[in-house]
């Protein structure tokens, strides 16, 4: 029986290349051809960016969005999906879904940025300043993104998935004037009361049956914007189910689920069950905080949902480097990169995904990922291929 196994990578440099200029096939070809050569099944490629001051948020040429000019000129993603196909390696469509670009970039072909056009649709903070997250409560935003996901199914047939990270707020509540209205309505709050409730200001001075009650208000605020994240990724499973049963549907997550829920409203042990793999992003976590968490997440994954760890194979440390114990106290090497995957294995996981593509390969980092998302890790790759010598096929394939 074949080995079954998911080795992701994400795929994120050939952003750099395009800003930079004169991207074409033999860029792309290097990259199937990397991936390949230490084992690689999976690229979750690049379509729609996070939030970036270099250009428009999406990198294939879409008839519907606003895509940088390059990318009519030449469609990288259309070629990595036959190069890549041809290696034996899947494409899921990578998708940063609720940030968008540079909301003052220019227009390409008549489209402006969606919240140039649609500023209403931004989280906004208690002062009233914007934000470029868009709010998940924004059903048309929702809508903008799934005639994306659909574009790109119907454009390129043969794609494997669509990956989805940003399915979440930023680290703050929105107040929006669509929040401001729904959150007053359904539970009597004002921005100030909200941010004071979610604060737990006063808290120390109630009573325990006072303290219950403003728990259980604080519990329904955060369910409200936790909700809007769930609905959302229910109406992408939907919607990429119909259009093919085929097209795996994944995310990136926060991996404390916590965390996850309370801070950045993204509820993902719930939704996962509308997903076909999950990747909480396990990045910079000391290997013995590491083994502990994705024990416990794999626990927590539903039946039905395939656990893939992302590991981080960024050059940088974390900030909290060397103050807290949960972190590496140092930037991740290789042999770091190498230790997690065997983490991975021994407790069991299907897979894992590695964060990214450039920076285990030595890829210069560039406009689009900057020192903090590109820098090389230091090592040689090879701890990688001995770890995927053996073939295999991803696992959610089942």
């Amino acid at each position: 029986m074949a080995l079954k196994e998911g080795r992701a990578l994400w795929v994120e440099s050939q952003q750099d290349g395009i800003l930079k200029g004169g991207y074409g096939p033999k860029d792309v070809q290097q990259i199937v051809d990397n991936a390949k050569s230490i084992g690689a099944n999976m690229l979750l490629w690049l379509v729609k960016a996070r939030m970036t001051d270099t250009a428009p948020a999406l990198w294939y040429p879409s008839e519907i969005g606003l895509s940088h000019e390059a990318c009519y000129e030449y469609d990288s993603f259309g070629d990595v999906i036959k190069m890549a196909h041809d290696a034996g390696i899947e494409v899921h469509a990578y998708f940063s879904t609720f940030t968008e670009g540079d909301i003052g970039a220019k227009e390409v072909r008549g489209k402006k940025p969606p919240l140039a056009e649609h500023p209403e649709w931004a989280v906004v903070d208690r002062q009233g300043r914007r934000s470029e997250f868009v709010c998940a409560s924004h059903v048309g935003y929702r809508e903008y993104l799934g005639s994306l996901m659909e574009e790109v199914i119907d454009k390129y047939p043969s794609i494997d998935g669509i990956n989805i990270d940003f399915i979440r707020y930023p680290r703050s509540a929105c107040f929006c004037d669509n929040c401001k209205k729904n959150i007053k309505e359904r539970f009597g709050l004002t921005v100030d009361q909200t941010v004071d409730l979610l604060a737990g200001k006063d808290f120390d001075s109630l009573d325990a049956e006072e303290l219950g009650a403003s728990l259980d208000r604080v519990g329904a605020v955060i369910n409200y914007y936790n909700q809007n994240v769930h609905d959302t990724v229910e109406y992408f499973h939907n919607l990429v189910k119909a259009k093919s049963p085929k097209i795996k549907l994944s995310a990136a997550v926060f991996p404390n689920p916590r965390v996850a829920a309370n801070q950045v409203y993204c509820d993902w042990v719930g939704f996962s069950q509308f997903l076909d793999f999950v990747c909480p992003m396990v990045y910079w976590y000391s290997p013995a905080y590491y083994r502990q968490t994705v024990e416990r997440l794999q626990a927590i994954t539903p039946p039905g949902t395939k656990l893939y760890p992302g590991i981080s194979a960024l050059g940088v440390p974390h900030p909290l480097a060397g103050e807290n114990a949960n972190f590496l106290p140092k930037a991740p090497d290789m042999e770091y990169v190498a230790e997690l995957i065997d983490i991975a294995r021994e407790v069991g996981t299907p897979g894992i995904a590695v964060f990214q593509y450039g920076s285990i390969f030595n890829v210069e980092p560039g406009a689009y990922t900057g020192a903090k998302w590109g820098t090389p890790v230091v090592g040689d790759v090879d701890l990688i291929r001995q770890r995927w010598a053996e073939p295999a096929k991803p696992a959610h394939t089942d």
